[in-house]
Formats: C-alpha cells, structure tokens, sequence
C-alpha cells in the first residue's frame, strides 16, 4: 500500500513503524510541519511544508497549518491509498482527513490518547463526527483501562508503538564498576520531574552503591537554567559523585545508554505516551515510570518493572528498591522486558494491524 501520515512532525517514536513499513514492501510518506532538534531519519526523512502565514501571525503552535496550496499539492502528487491523520481535532489533523475523504482516500486517525477510558456523551459526540464524517478508522498506542472501561469509541483500534529488540540479557555486560547503574532520560523541563529522581537516589544510596545519569535535551534558557538547579540540587543532596548529566545526545547516543545501565526510571508526570522505557525495554532493562503515564500499559508490573504514585518519591524509592533488591531478579527482570518487546511489540505485527485497519478488517 502507499501511506501518507500527517503530522505537525516526525517524532521518534514512528521511528520503527516506518521503517517496518518500508520493510514490507509498503511506499510510505510523512508530511510534517516541522523538524524537531531529536528526530532520526534513518528510515525516512519526512517532507517539512513549513507553517502558513497565518500560523506565523498566531505564534501558536496548537493552530499550526501548513502552507494550503503546497499541502494540498503533495497530497495529489503522492497519490496514497491511506492517510495517517494525527490528532484529527487540531487544525492540521481537520485539514488533513478533509482533504484526504475530498479526494476519495482512506483515512486512520491517530492519537495517544487511551483506547478504553469512560467519555461523556458529549466528548464522545466531538470524537465521533470527524470519524463518520472521514470515514475512518482510529489507532492508538495506549491501551487504557480495559479492566473497568469498554472502549471510548467504537472505531477505537488499541495498536502498540512498534520496537526492534536491540540487546539481549545474555548479551549486556551487567553491573559495570561493581555497581547499580540506573539511568532516567527527559528534556529538562519541570513536568519531567529529575528533582524527585535525585531524591529517590539519594534515599536507595544510603542502602546501595548506586550510580544514576540522567540525560536530557537542553535547548533555550528555561532547559539552562533547570539544568543549572537540578545540579546545585545534586550538590546539595551530596550526590555528586554519583550522578551525571548528559545533553543533548543523538537519538543512537541515547540507545548507548541503555546498554551501559541496569535499571530505567521514568519519573515524569502526565506523560501522553512516552516511548523511552519501550526503547530501554529492547535493551533488556527493567523499567519504572509513574501512574500518569499513557503507556504504563507496557510494563507488567513485578514481572519487567513497576509503576508508582506520581509525584510520590517514597513509592518511586519503594519501586527502585524492589527492582534493585536482588541483582539476578533484576537481570531476570531485564529479559523479561525483552521478551515482552518481541511479543508486545513487533514491527510485523504493527505493519500487519495498520493495513488491515486500512483495508477496512481490523
């Protein structure tokens, strides 16, 4: 088939799904408004349109639009048989699906937002109308709770962000320096919540020989300046000699970092749906990220990781303590979440999902 997704840009949580897509034989193209500082293009580099003149007047990146008479001529230029529309409410999404169901194409709407969640009837009637109106299908790579909601909307398919495992257990070097070593990665910016990791670290340091990097994209003055406190508070927490910082690293910088660490944690809040711990899953390492977490879904608790209270420090030092109570439990742990990203998160089992939801059977 011959996809075209739609998206103000190409983030790196795409990166495998595309690249199982080109795999299968399948032509895919992504019309992004934007590049991003962290994005990878190994894959595929996706056509930025740049932002209207109307978007530049706004200044709001929640109204962004393309450059119309440039978009609308890449979408009849590239001819696709399904468009991947994200986030079908927002101005972009709307101009997408519209375009998209005018020239007679198959349209999937995709979001982060959970697939089995209670609505009101009246958010559930907003939902609904771009749908009926595209015709479309809706894939989401949060599950939600299927346990005590049935799915928000009838088109609602739950598909899973695909991964490649990267590193087998037997296969990593555990433990280096005689030491735990956990890792947290985030941009450097409150709602990521480093403070409450260093705290964690400084209450599991008084029990074990821990190191712990934290490394994030720092970009702009407000990043700098939570950088500069987040230091002054290791020093004040006497953690510097066993916390390290690391900016701004390339996408596979970052991956080498998994491979050198024992533990993932995961502190922030009101993450939609983070990818990071699935990436440190695929190198077999047990992950810890909070409640608030659209992909929480990703962690079978007590078996690959833990979840904890957002917000809580003592429950995220109760979780690190668990996983790092026993280190065969813990390499135990760490191969279970590699199993889980070949059986959860397979880019053949993405590909095979995404075109039968196309072709009307899923």
């Amino acid at each position: 088939m011959r996809f075209v997704f739609t998206a103000p840009r190409y983030h790196t949580n795409q990166h495998f799904s595309m690249k199982a897509l080109l795999n299968a034989g399948h032509e895919v193209s992504f019309l992004a408004l934007r590049r991003g500082r962290s994005e990878v293009y190994d894959a595929l580099d996706p056509t930025v349109l740049g932002e209207s003149w109307v978007t530049r007047v706004l200044k709001s990146e929640s109204l962004s639009l393309p450059p119309m008479v440039r978009f609308l001529k890449e979408l009849w230029r590239l001819k696709p048989d399904a468009v991947v529309v994200r986030n079908p409410l927002s101005p972009y999404g709307a101009l997408s699906f519209l375009s998209a169901r005018l020239l007679g194409k198959t349209v999937v709407f995709y979001s982060q937002t959970p697939a089995y969640r209670m609505l009101s009837p009246r958010r559930r009637i907003i939902r609904a109308i771009p749908a009926w109106i595209a015709g479309a299908r809706w894939i989401t790579p949060v599950l939600g709770d299927p346990d005590n909601h049935s799915l928000a909307l009838g088109v609602l398919r739950y598909v899973p962000f695909a991964m490649e495992p990267q590193t087998s257990s037997e296969h990593r070097r555990w433990f280096r320096d005689g030491r735990l070593n956990i890792l947290c990665v985030g941009k450097f910016m409150e709602r990521k919540n480093h403070l409450l990791f260093l705290q964690a670290v400084s209450k599991l340091a008084q029990h074990h020989d821990v190191q712990a990097t934290i490394v994030g994209e720092c970009v702009g003055d407000d990043a700098e300046a939570r950088l500069t406190e987040l230091q002054r508070r290791t020093q004040d927490l006497d953690l510097n000699e066993r916390v390290c910082f690391k900016t701004n690293l390339s996408y596979w910088e970052v991956h080498r970092e998994y491979v050198r660490h024992d533990l993932f944690v995961l502190p922030s809040s009101d993450e939609p749906a983070a990818v990071s711990h699935l990436e440190a899953m695929s190198h077999s390492l047990p992950v810890i990220c909070s409640d608030t977490n659209g992909t929480q879904c990703y962690i079978r608790p007590g078996e690959n990781g833990y979840v904890f209270r957002s917000g809580d420090v003592d429950d995220l030092e109760r979780c690190m303590e668990r996983a790092v109570a026993d280190r065969t439990t813990l390499m135990e742990m760490g191969a279970r979440s590699y199993d889980l990203v070949i059986s959860d998160h397979s880019p053949a089992d993405y590909v095979n999902n995404l075109v039968a939801i196309a072709e009307g059977r899923g």
